[in-house]
């Protein structure tokens, strides 16, 4: 075709890239083809400068470009030099030396583009049909075989299933959407329709259980609009937010591309999912909680004194300090994630520096020594490295006894495992040792139930606690945008960063943030200094001030027996949930 004539120079692009592919793949055979080819290079380069023009890159209109006719010019540029080389002297006697060879013995050909680099044209001089010769770097399979291949190669690497609830039903939405393509043949269309059909996806409200898959929900909005009957009762269906356009929809497309192009199932460079219009809901935001929420929050029931465990949010003369009453604490206190607050162990609660401190690390004390120059799975999980770290205690916690809650677990079980045995008389140093290291190995929360999705084995370690308090937000009618169970961890940071010569570095450790944002930064202290913890321990405004008030003049009504004082760790929601100990064992989750 003729590309100046072309109206537009992306059709052009798109007309010539068949030809440019299977040109890409094979070497020049003779003169002849080789002036077909670079006359065919010309043409390539003339409509790749065009679509330039437009302020577009090739690889945007036709993806896997860049690299086809970079392979296409270095195999010209090699059968240049070595025609080149053949019109010479040396070549010409070569060549007549080979006839004569070729002339006293059985005829063996060399492969062709062994003939052509050496000698600058096929052995022999006669024409001669070779089969064709076909790529083995790119193999052509459907998008639903690279995801079965995606995600044996990412279970086979960890122990996590997130791939499986994150990534794949976004990548099966795009198999639904475009019939199951082989990847090789995704173009420009096929992503502009993936960008455009994405950010119609509806959110879960208004389906069933059996109807949840994204494909399901896209395309019942398209086919019968926006609101929906089901039960009798008319849903109004909404977008999905750009939260989790942003958040799951683009990094889960992102990391499927880039496994299939890395492993020549797609051709490169991985392409920009950027999704969302004006009609899906902005990103809120997470906001931390103002002093009158604080107080609010944090002097409900489940903090002061409730009904029953089952009843936490109305009042009662129940004084409970279970996992929901220490979580939210430590979060605001402490600035721990939730999901490390849930894998604290009773050892976890070490003196450093002569201070008590949490203890955030993936193995326990003894074998983090071991693990330096044996590495071995498992072990606590952290969102990065940065998370692994000592966390001061503060001084509200240990008035309130988190210290007594952590020895009344070991003190328990200790008991427990020496009566079994018939008494400690029984029992030798050597076993009565490790039960003791059993002890301390106990969860710091066994009544916080951890739950397991049942398809993918993923632990959700906070999923319990974040519905509790989205619950209590509700209860408390505490209703302003950004506010989450994340709040209190957030309000901790708005403490600390009022603090006066409190370096962002020194933050960031407390925070367990990575410190590595850049070459200075990689320097200093890797765990909490004297003075950081001090800090934190001592920490002290209106807010915290007022709150303590709260919370000690509850414990004290449950020490002169005025609250009936409610022991929430002995319900055990751990030892006796198969699914999460048959996932731990499996995964090896526990300290080695």
């Amino acid at each position: 075709m003729s590309v100046k004539a072309a109206e537009d120079p992306k059709e052009a692009l798109q007309a010539l890239w068949p030809r440019l592919q299977a040109m890409a793949i094979e070497p020049v055979r003779d003169e002849a083809d080789f002036v077909e080819r670079r006359a065919f290079q010309d043409t390539a380069f003339l409509a790749q400068w065009a679509v330039r023009g437009l302020s577009l890159k090739p690889n945007d209109v036709v993806p896997g470009w860049d690299e086809h006719f970079g392979a296409l010019v270095r195999e010209n540029s090699r059968a240049s030099n070595a025609l080149e080389k053949s019109k010479s002297v040396e070549s010409a006697l070569e060549r007549k030396r080979l006839e004569y060879a070729l002339a006293s013995q059985p005829l063996v050909l060399p492969p062709p583009e062994t003939a052509i680099r050496n000698f600058g044209v096929e052995v022999p001089l006669t024409p001669v049909h070779h089969a064709p010769v076909h790529s083995t770097k790119y193999a052509r399979l459907k998008m639903s075989e690279v995801l079965m291949r995606f995600v044996a190669t990412q279970r086979s690497q960890g122990i996590d299933g997130r791939v499986e609830s994150e990534v794949a039903p976004i990548v099966n939405f795009v198999i639904s959407l475009l019939d199951d393509p082989v990847m090789l043949d995704i173009n420009g269309d096929h992503l502009l329709t993936i960008k455009r059909e994405v950010a119609e996806i509806p959110l879960p409200k208004g389906f069933g259980q059996d109807e949840r898959s994204l494909y399901f929900r896209w395309s019942t909005a398209k086919q019968n609009g926006w609101v929906r009957r089901r039960d009798e009762k008319t849903v109004q269906l909404k977008r999905v937010s750009q939260t989790t356009l942003d958040g799951k929809y683009a990094p889960g497309l992102t990391a499927f591309w880039k496994f299939a192009i890395e492993h020549s199932f797609a051709y490169g460079p991985v392409p920009s999912f950027e999704f969302g219009t004006k009609l899906n809901r902005p990103a809120a935001e997470r906001d931390a909680y103002n002093e009158e929420e604080v107080l609010t929050f944090f002097g409900a029931a489940p903090f002061t004194g409730c009904k029953s465990i089952a009843h936490c949010w109305n009042e009662g003369p129940w004084y409970i300090q279970g996992y929901f009453f220490w979580a939210n604490l430590i979060e605001l206190l402490g600035g721990m994630r939730p999901s490390e607050i849930a894998q604290l162990r009773c050892r976890d609660i070490l003196d450093f520096r002569g201070e008590p401190h949490f203890r955030y690390a993936p193995f326990a004390p003894e074998e983090t020594e071991k693990q330096r120059f044996d590495p071995q799975p498992g072990g606590t999980r952290g969102k990065t490295s940065s998370a692994y770290r000592w966390i001061a205690i503060h001084r509200l916690l240990l008035k309130l006894g988190i210290v007594e809650h952590r020895d009344a677990i070991v003190d328990a079980y200790r008991t427990a495992r020496i009566k079994e045995a018939g008494g400690a008389g029984r029992l030798s140093e050597e076993q009565l040792a490790a039960i003791e290291d059993e002890a301390y190995e106990q969860w710091l929360f066994p009544d916080w139930k951890v739950y397991v999705r049942p398809k993918t084995e993923q632990i959700m370690w906070s999923h319990v606690l974040t519905k509790a308090c989205t619950y209590g937000l509700k209860r408390l009618k505490i209703h302003r945008p950004g506010l989450s169970n994340y709040s209190a961890r957030h309000a901790f940071k708005g403490m600390i960063d009022d603090i006066q010569g409190l370096s962002e570095r020194s933050r960031k450790v407390i925070f367990g943030h990575s410190t590595k944002t850049n070459v200075s930064d990689g320097y200093g202290p890797k765990v909490i200094t004297e003075q950081q913890a001090k800090i934190v321990q001592q920490l002290t405004n209106r807010t915290i001030w007022r709150l303590a008030k709260l919370l000690l003049r509850a414990k004290r009504k449950a020490e002169r027996g005025e609250l009936q004082v409610v022991e929430a760790w002995k319900a055990d929601k751990r030892a006796r949930d198969e699914r999460l100990q048959r996932v731990l064992a499996k995964r090896a989750e526990q300290y080695q």
